[in-house]
This record gives structure tokens, C-alpha cells and sequence, in this order.
């Protein structure tokens, strides 16, 4: 080797991820296709999986999942440490303990958030508030404040078949600050079907605040899940379905129904600042309903869409689509929620 020159070890990570169910192929093909070299398995069939750094450096690759999140990962910890798993309760308890334990130094003062998961076929002998406190008692001898949310550090737990895997990391490491991305909602008075909390999700997941725009479209709207939300953040609402809304909407002062079918209306240049649509329709007819609406909005006016993957290739599928987006929209992100179904929910915004 000539003088000087040094030899470049890369190091290599191991992640667990997790994606909604059915839809972990896809989100380890995303992968596969992102990260040169990575090695993956499953873990549990269809949702859970663990993968690797491949040629990237760990820090470099966690970086890049942040800026520009894959549409079917929906969350990922570090596995720091792995260790064979039966159904003794003392064994379970001593892996808890002695990983929390590892963590003297980067926990002292810190406050730290326990996450525990469990695969359907895990011998493990605990349940999630179990495990979570035998961890969280460790982690309070080390100087910790075991919390619920606003943490500094997550500790997550998942038992798989054979195994016990565990890792810490910072919560937007994570890709979500939830138990393997599974954001809940407490059920809000005045909400109308399951479909809000999609909406509800959006508005976190993309960072997005409802309650900053003022004038809203809303494709299919009935029975006015997506309606209601908008309304209780103080928009004006032009609500476009030939079905009935819920009649608790009945007469507010800022909804307006049009009985029409969304291929039919049309609206004068500017008028709304916000579209979302969540119609159950062909995606491809959906994407050209919608786009056919974009002079509606103003210029720079957002839109948040679900678009169905009811064909095979959902990959393939969602590059058509944002294709055809991209004409009259910029795609700012597409990601599947976890409260989506067989659906993905992507924000665009006009282009000026």
C-alpha cells in the first residue's frame, strides 16, 4: 500500500423494518432497489423484515431515509442486539434487563420511550406493558425518565419467532415515534367514519397543517369523513358527491354540497387552496378527474389524494401515476399511512 493511503472499512447495520400488512415486499423491493448490497429477510410474513446498510455507510443511509422516505416503510430501528428466545419468563426478563442495562451512558438524564412488539408466533412470555416496565425499571436505576411521548430515545422491542431483537435510537431515526409506525387516534367526538384518521394521518405525516388553509375541495366526499375534518379545523368546504353527507353536517355554515358526480364539475380558476380527494375509483380516472381540477386550485395550493392499488403491480402502478401527477402537479410525497388499506396517500401541489 503506498504511504499514506489508508484502507476504507465500511461498516454495515442491521435495521428491522416494518410495513403494512401485505405490502412488505414491496416496501424490501423499494429497498433493494435504494440501497446497493443490502441483505433482507423476513421476520414476520408480510410486515415485518430486517435488512441491512449494504454499500451505504449506517448514518449516511438513515439520512436519506429521512430526507426522502420509501412509500412502504413505514418504520425501522438499529438491531443492536439479538438473542435466542423461548417462552421462560426468567430467560425473557434477563434479555430485557441486561440490554437496558448496555445502555449506561447513553441514557442517564435522557428521556427514553420503551416499544414493545410482539410477532403472532413468538413464544415470548410477556405482554407489551410487561416487557415495557422490566425494561423501564433498568432504565430508571441508569438516570432515565422512562416516557410515553416527547422522547429523547426510543428502545424497541420485537419478538419474533425464534428471537429477541432490540436497538435505541433517536425517534426520527425511526421514521415514526409510534410502535412500528402504528399511529393511533383517540376516536374524536364528531368524526364520522375510519377514513378521518387517514386525513388526520396526512396532516402529521406530511407536516401539513389543515388549519392554515382556508377554502377547501373535497372529491367523493360522502359521508364527509375527510368533510368534517376540515370543517372542525375552520375551513369553508365545497363538498362534491351525488350521495347524501351525514346529516350531523346538515346546515353548517361553511359546508357546501354539490349533489354532482366529480367528473362533472367545474370551478373557476383559484378558487380553493386545498383539494383532497379519497374516491374509491379506478386510480387512473381518479388522476384525471383531479388534474382536470387544478386550475381550481390557486397557485402553490395543496392537494392530498388517495390513490387505490387495486392492480397487481403496485410498484409499477404508483410510478404511472405519479407520471401522469407530475403534469399538472408537483408530487411532494407519497407514502402509505397506516391507516391506509390497499392505498397509498400522496401530497401534491400546483404547479404555478
Amino acid at each position: 500500500m503506498a504511504a499514506g493511503r489508508r484502507c476504507e472499512v465500511k461498516t454495515m447495520a442491521t435495521y428491522v423494518g416494518t410495513a403494512n400488512p401485505g405490502f412488505a415486499p414491496y416496501a424490501m423491493e423499494e429497498l433493494r432497489r435504494r440501497i446497493p448490497g443490502t441483505e433482507i429477510s423476513g421476520l414476520a410474513s408480510g410486515e415485518t423484515f430486517r435488512f441491512t446498510s449494504g454499500s451505504r455507510e449506517p448514518v449516511e443511509l438513515v439520512k436519506e431515509l429521512r430526507r426522502d422516505e420509501p412509500v412502504f416503510l413505514r418504520h425501522l430501528f438499529p438491531l443492536e442486539t439479538e438473542t435466542p428466545l423461548t417462552d421462560s419468563r426468567e430467560d425473557a426478563e434477563a434479555a430485557l434487563s441486561a440490554y437496558a442495562r448496555s445502555l449506561d451512558g447513553r441514557v442517564h438524564g435522557r428521556k427514553v420511550a420503551v416499544q414493545v412488539r410482539k410477532a403472532m408466533n413468538s413464544p415470548f412470555p410477556f405482554s407489551s406493558a410487561e416487557a415495557r416496565d422490566i425494561a423501564a425499571a433498568v432504565l430508571r436505576e441508569l438516570g432515565a425518565e422512562p416516557v410515553v411521548k416527547e422522547a429523547d430515545l426510543i428502545v424497541s422491542v420485537y419478538a419474533a419467532a425464534g428471537s429477541l431483537l432490540l436497538g435505541c435510537s433517536d425517534p426520527r431515526d425511526n421514521l415514526s415515534d409510534w410502535p412500528g409506525g402504528a399511529v393511533r387516534f383517540r376516536r374524536e367526538e364528531g368524526l364520522l367514519s375510519r377514513a378521518a384518521f387517514k386525513l388526520l394521518e396526512a396532516e402529521r405525516a406530511f407536516k401539513l397543517p389543515l388549519d392554515r388553509f382556508t377554502n377547501a375541495l373535497d372529491l367523493g366526499a360522502a359521508p364527509g369523513g375527510w368533510t368534517s375534518v376540515l370543517l372542525d379545523r375552520g375551513l369553508k368546504v365545497t363538498a362534491v358527491d351525488p350521495a347524501e353527507l351525514d346529516p350531523s353536517l346538515s346546515g353548517h355554515p361553511r359546508l357546501h354540497h354539490l349533489r354532482s358526480n366529480a367528473a362533472e364539475v367545474s370551478f373557476a380558476p383559484g378558487s380553493f387552496d386545498l383539494l383532497v380527494c379519497d374516491m374509491s375509483w379506478d386510480p387512473h380516472r381518479t388522476c384525471r378527474i383531479v388534474s382536470g381540477l387544478s386550475s381550481a386550485l390557486s397557485a402553490g395550493g395543496s392537494g392530498i389524494i388517495t390513490l387505490k392499488l387495486m392492480y397487481r403491480k403496485p410498484l409499477q402502478t404508483l410510478r404511472e401515476l405519479t407520471e401522469e401527477y407530475a403534469e399538472a402537479f408537483d408530487i411532494r410525497k407519497v407514502k402509505q399511512l397506516f391507516h391506509n388499506r390497499e392505498e397509498v396517500t400522496m401530497w401534491v401541489r400546483r404547479k404555478p
